[in-house]
């Protein structure tokens, strides 16, 4: 490809930040999950290795394996190319293989302190909040309503994508750290928020967003109108469900989709997605569209629900009105248009409004003043803290209804602000310890370049919904998992963006053999008067106005780390950099790592390390 002469380039010092930023997957996970590092670990077989690592940092890592939205894999590089990396049905392949294996999770020694936490809500939230508190000693007691721990994993995400022993699996660590969960008790009929406050030294509220948001249009009132988030409950806690012959759900998140799969299991003949956006605004993943639609769901973009439709107090159908795409709003996206004229009706005796959730605020005493914005209690967003001294929020109960890896990594860090708090540290800094490993030998695994994304075995759909018991269908698994020959070459696949290639200017002699032998075409030679800075550069500076100067520039994003350029240049001029990268807070906290090698060898009880 040949690069236009007028074209600018921006230059950018290279620092720990910039390097870091290069491998986006871990950028883009919410608790900082080195999931580079993990599917290195695993293409070299080393399975328990990459499960400790994909665990550490993530106190719901087992039900992410499971649902988690893989904000990872929007970002992972390999996609720009042909397909991401798996990200999360490898975090599944590790966890079950960790559980099969029988080897016990290492407890860290913890020395317990006086402080005593409670925490309302055992949501991803609430789980992650406890677990980053008991790690620190505090003595740490979760209340939540519910008969078990899990939140919306529990009650709102189905069996069959969610096992229930993935919940248990988080659970269960956390109980090993010494945190004590209360089941079956309300804040204000079972124990009055002023007791928590008077036997507790701080509170983290995370009671998440459960309740409906209404559908405002004629006809709501109609028997046959069941909202998403209870409808899922009832499911979920296996109460009696009515389900229709012809079901509509509006909306097009995971609740959506979830309700229509689950109104398919329990004998709807008929389902229709309904959405007033375009198929490529849906917000799930690619695997839970792609079953909702092979198990029969029917999918109506671009249309918004005016009026339910009954006779005798009953629903009989749906009036749509056809959208179309106006202006962008205030985040970008293009706002949906009603089209005048475009109404139809969907025949329905079950309409399923699942658009949004918002949270209950009833349970926080009135005398205490919370401050409350849009329906959802108001935290310092440095510090998680309300305005009532010793309480603090997150989660959906702050944020609104979001994703079980947000909601942790919201969690994380309320609790980071409890321990300061509880500490009397007013300041804390995290310090950065890079290594740079400079290499003429960087070899990438067999294949790596053309071996295509795994296909994620999945059950036949014949075989989901077998039975006529519901509740057999509801607990059958969709997903299948990988096994170790699969979970092996799609990990072999990552691209290792930790790696950089270096250019010696004090070396090179812009032969372009490089450019030349790259299979990708991404590196170019380019005159010096095209590379701007957004600030002063002494190096840049000075090569301006050289006769005939030249410098060799490389498109990162596309780079496969091949090393073929390595390889290629007679002067040993272009050298692969392995970047290496420790973030450890004043208050002791690992806060990112990014570490390929093996940091893990020689641990006590894990594959290499001695018993």
């Amino acid at each position: 490809m040949a690069i236009d002469p007028n074209q600018e380039f921006l230059v950018q010092p290279v620092d720990a930040s910039w390097l870091q930023c290069n491998i986006e997957c871990q950028e883009a996970c919410p608790v900082g999950t080195n999931c580079r590092g993990y599917l290195n670990l695993a293409a070299e077989g080393r399975f328990e290795e990459g499960y400790l690592l994909s665990r550490e940092p993530n106190p719901v890592a087992a039900m992410c394996a499971y649902v988690c939205s893989a904000p990872c894999e929007r970002a992972c590089r390999r996609g720009d190319i042909d397909r991401p990396l798996a990200i999360r049905a490898m975090k599944r392949f590790l966890v079950e293989w960790h559980e099969a294996s029988g080897i016990p999770d290492v407890i860290p020694q913890i020395t317990l302190r006086d402080e005593r936490v409670a925490v309302v809500g055992a949501g991803p939230a609430g789980i992650a909040v406890a677990h980053e508190l008991a790690v620190k000693g505090y003595r740490v007691t979760v209340f939540d309503s519910l008969p078990f721990a899990g939140g919306t994993m529990l009650i709102g995400v189905p069996a069959f994508r969610l096992p229930r022993e993935a919940i248990e699996m988080d659970v269960r660590l956390v109980e090993r750290l010494g945190v004590t969960f209360r089941y079956n008790t309300k804040i204000g009929p079972d124990i009055s928020f002023e007791t928590l406050l008077r036997d507790f030294d701080g509170i983290a509220i995370c009671a998440g967003a459960m309740d409906a948001v209404g559908l405002d249009i004629p006809g709501a009132e109609l028997a046959g109108v069941q909202y998403g988030v209870d409808f899922m409950k009832k499911a979920n806690l296996g109460e009696p469900l009515e389900v229709g012959r012809n079901v509509v759900v509006v909306g097009g998140g995971y609740t959506a989709m979830d309700c229509s799969r689950t109104s398919l299991r329990h004998g709807a003949e008929n389902v229709t997605i309904a959405y007033r956006r375009t198929r490529s605004e849906l917000v799930v993943d690619e695997e839970e569209l792609g079953e909702t639609e092979r198990e029969g769901v029917q999918m109506e973009f671009l249309v918004s629900p005016i009026e339910l439709l009954g006779e005798d107090g009953k629903l009989t159908g749906v009036r749509f009105i056809r959208n179309k795409l106006g202006e962008p709003d205030a985040s970008g996206r293009r706002s949906p248009v009603p089209i005048p004229g475009s109404e139809f009706v969907v025949p329905a005796d079950s309409v399923i409004p699942a658009v949004s959730q918002a949270a209950d605020l009833s349970f926080l005493p009135v005398e205490a003043t919370f401050e409350v914005a849009r329906g959802r209690l108001k935290v310092d967003p440095a510090t998680y803290a309300t305005n009532v001294r010793g309480v603090f929020a997150a989660g959906d109960f702050v944020t609104g209804p979001a994703t079980l890896i947000e909601a942790a990594g919201h969690g994380k860090k309320c609790a980071y602000a409890i321990d300061r708090y509880l500490g009397g540290r007013a300041d804390v800094t995290v310090a950065a310890n890079v290594k740079i490993t400079s290499s003429w030998r960087h070899d990438m695994p067999e294949y790596y370049d053309v071996l295509p994304r795994q296909h994620i075995p999945m059950l036949p759909v014949e075989a989901r919904m077998a039975s006529r018991e519901p509740e057999v269908n509801f607990t059958t698994g969709v997903e299948l998992g990988y096994s170790a020959t699969q979970a092996v070459a799609e990990s072999t696949r990552c691209l290792m963006c930790n790696y950089n290639i270096w250019f010696d200017p004090f070396r090179c002699v812009l032969c372009g053999a490089c450019a030349d032998v790259c299979p990708e075409g991404v590196i170019h030679m380019i005159d010096v008067n095209q590379m701007k800075s957004e600030g002063f550069l002494p190096e840049l500076e000075e090569a301006y106005g050289w006769e005939q100067g030249a410098a060799m520039i490389l498109d990162e994003e596309r780079c496969i780390r091949c090393a073929l350029c390595v390889k290629r240049c007679p002067f040993d001029a272009i050298t692969m950099e392995r970047f290496e990268l420790q973030e450890i807070s004043t208050d002791g906290r690992l806060y990112k790592e990014s570490y390929r090698d093996a940091q893990l060898a020689g641990t006590p009880g894990v594959a290499g390390g001695a018993r």
